[in-house]
């Protein structure tokens, strides 16, 4: 290999102490310059200063200027001088680093602060001979502390300025701060808020809700808001206050404190309850009033004042008119209720006063109904005097109406039974002697035969009309406790009084009784029953038919009471689904004027008088009609 090979592929020299050196004196002047620091020695013995190389001219002059520790007092603030001796002496005295800061005065004659760091140097002998020391311009970071703590000074007095109460907690929870205010609101010093002592502050019923409040809320770091009783200490008085709060935190989330408000809302509160109170009631009153106008047992109604179209209408009024209130509201009177009603409420819009009037007709959703109604009509009026509507109350006279039609029908059928009862007694003596006269008649052997026929003919009519006479008397005579009748008994006294009227109209009478064991009833009310039931029946086949009566003993599936049932059953037209959810109403009718619609309204009041049941059964086919009603009549409990 030649000397050019070998010289090109040599190992680097290592550096030498010397290079080490100054790589370490060249990083640590780039260190000064760059912190802003100034190393130094102190000489204790001389009190000569020197300054390491590459150290920040800290104090804004030369360090040559700077040769003993006095150089360094002459422009060091006066009021400072006191500061560092105590740092020099404690630093010799304890052998440990210690820190001062101090001021100074630049050529310029503007301050600067500085830090001096300080470590004494001690020889074998334990004493310090030397004292090394770092100085820092601190002058940004002093002027940073005096904004923050002139920030502070002023935020401090707004906060004891401030009207609201304004607090500050600690991240464990406890009170470290309340304005002046506050504190004395509730009578406290910032002392007595350690530990729970705050919670003095709040009426003792909301003691535990409070505290499980801010406990939460340090728990979770979530907000604190809460209204509690305060008691005021200058008399007491426990008063809602409303409290906040929110955490403060730090660049990684950690919670430094907790700044909060509170805020006296006792007038606010109470206002608001008062007005909730009355709100209720408010609403009370018009659930009440609206409670009232639906289920009212009077028909009432609003209609607007130009077309009288239904705006509102109750439950009563819609049963009235017969259709549902989606389909009644909208439409007008003409529409709805008989044509002279409107005739009714042209008046009220002339005149501007209320009317009454008898209104007599029919619904055109009720067709064949006629109706009567006593009717209030008034004008309601707006704030300008204005008619804004019309509103209606309605009374249906219909059923008075006919009671009055049923009184004096009642009155003659009495008049009737009076004079039938008092015929019937009065017959019986001419009955008596004719009966024992025929029965003489017929004894006498000396008689053709065909008139002794005609004699037991004439006895055997003259014996049907005692037994009508007989069953009138009962029907008229009121009973006045029950008493053991037999079914048989029962039905077959009305049979009889309808015998002509069953042959005349071709109806075939088939009456099987399964039972004898009487029943312990008002015989005439139940005759009265029965008579209604038949009567129906006959009128329903007017061109014959059959009716079929059975009785039997049962027990009813609804009270598991035991007893009699009578069915009757015809081969009549039968009834419709609506016809039959009727026919026990009170002066509903399908006869017209033959009719009083009470019949059997009293009879099912007669049966429920005994503890019994009247149900009925009917059916339109064209082949299998008619109609059956079941009489059931419990034994007496035991």
């Amino acid at each position: 290999m030649s000397d050019k090979q070998s010289s090109s592929t040599a190992p680097s020299p290592l550096p030498g102490p010397a290079d080490a050196l100054f790589e370490k004196q060249a990083t640590l002047s780039f260190v000064q310059q760059t912190a802003r620091i100034a190393t130094w020695q102190l000489d204790l013995a001389t009190g000569n200063m020197t300054f390491d190389d590459g150290s920040y001219p800290v104090f804004s002059r030369p360090f040559l200027q700077i040769k003993t520790l006095d150089d360094l007092h002459s422009f060091v603030h006066p009021d400072d001088l006191h500061a560092i001796h105590a740092c020099i002496r404690q630093a010799i005295d304890t052998n440990t680093n210690t820190t001062v800061d101090y001021r100074i005065t630049i050529p310029s004659g503007d301050i600067l602060w500085l830090e001096n760091r300080t470590l004494p140097i001690i020889n074998q002998d334990g004493v310090a001979t030397t004292l090394r020391g770092m100085t820092t311009d601190i002058t940004v970071r002093k002027q940073n502390e005096e904004k923050l703590a002139s920030s502070e000074a002023r935020y401090r007095v707004l906060t004891e300025l401030n009207p609201q109460a304004i607090w500050m907690g600690a991240p464990d929870g406890s009170i470290i701060y309340a304005n002046q205010g506050f504190l004395d609101y509730i009578g406290k010093t910032l002392e007595g808020l350690v530990g729970l002592g705050w919670l003095e502050a709040f009426d003792p019923t909301d003691h535990e809700r409070v505290v499980e409040a801010w406990t939460h809320s340090i728990a979770t770091g979530t907000e604190y808001a809460i209204e509690a009783h305060l008691i005021r200490a200058k008399d007491k008085v426990a008063r809602w206050w409303s409290l906040r709060g929110l955490p403060v935190r730090d660049d990684s989330g950690a919670i430094l404190h907790w700044l909060g408000v509170a805020y006296d809302v006792h007038d606010n509160k109470t206002t608001a309850d008062t007005l909730r109170q009355k709100q209720e009631e408010t609403e009370r009153q018009r659930a009440e009033l609206e409670t009232v106008y639906r289920t009212a047992p009077v028909g009432l109604g609003l209609f607007d004042p130009v077309e009288y179209r239904y705006l509102r209408l109750n439950d009563r009024l819609a049963e009235i008119i017969g259709l549902p209130p989606e389909r009644i509201l909208g439409r007008t009177i003409t529409e709805v209720a008989p044509t002279s009603v409107k005739e009714v409420f042209d008046q009220v819009v002339a005149t501007r006063e209320m009317q009454r009037r008898l209104i007599d007709g029919e619904f055109p959703s009720r067709p064949g109904e006629k109706h009567f109604f006593n009717v209030n009509y008034a004008p309601v009026f707006a704030p300008d005097g204005s008619i804004q509507a019309i509103a209606t109350a309605t009374l249906d006279i219909t059923h008075q109406k006919k009671a009055e039609s049923a009184l004096i029908q009642s009155e003659k059928l009495a008049a009737v039974g009076r004079l039938a009862s008092s015929i019937s007694h009065e017959i019986n003596n001419p009955l008596e002697a004719i009966t024992n006269l025929l029965f003489l008649a017929a004894m006498d052997e000396s008689l053709p035969d065909s008139i002794k026929t005609y004699i037991h003919m004439a006895q055997s009519e003259l014996s049907r009309v005692s037994q009508i006479a007989t069953q009138t008397l009962r029907f008229h005579r009121q009973a006045v406790k029950p008493t053991l009748v037999s079914p048989a008994e029962l039905v077959s006294a009305v049979l009889n009084l309808y015998q002509g009227r069953l042959g005349n109209s071709s109806i075939h009478v088939n009456a099987k009784y399964a039972t004898s064991t009487p029943i312990l009833c008002f015989e005439n009310d139940i005759r009265q029953v029965l008579n209604n039931l038949i009567a129906n029946a006959i009128d329903a086949m007017r061109t014959g038919g059959q009716i079929v009566v059975r009785a039997h003993d049962t027990t009813d599936v609804t009270t598991h009471r035991k007893g009699v049932r009578i069915t009757i059953a015809d081969t009549g037209h039968g009834m419709s689904p609506d016809v039959r959810a009727r026919i026990f109403e009170p002066f509903y009718t399908t006869k017209d004027l033959n009719g009083t619609g009470l019949g059997l309204w009293i009879s099912s009041g007669i049966v429920s008088h005994h503890n019994g049941s009247l149900t009925v059964r009917s059916s339109l086919h064209p082949i299998h009609h008619g109609t059956i009603f079941s009489l059931f009549l419990p034994h007496p409990e035991p």
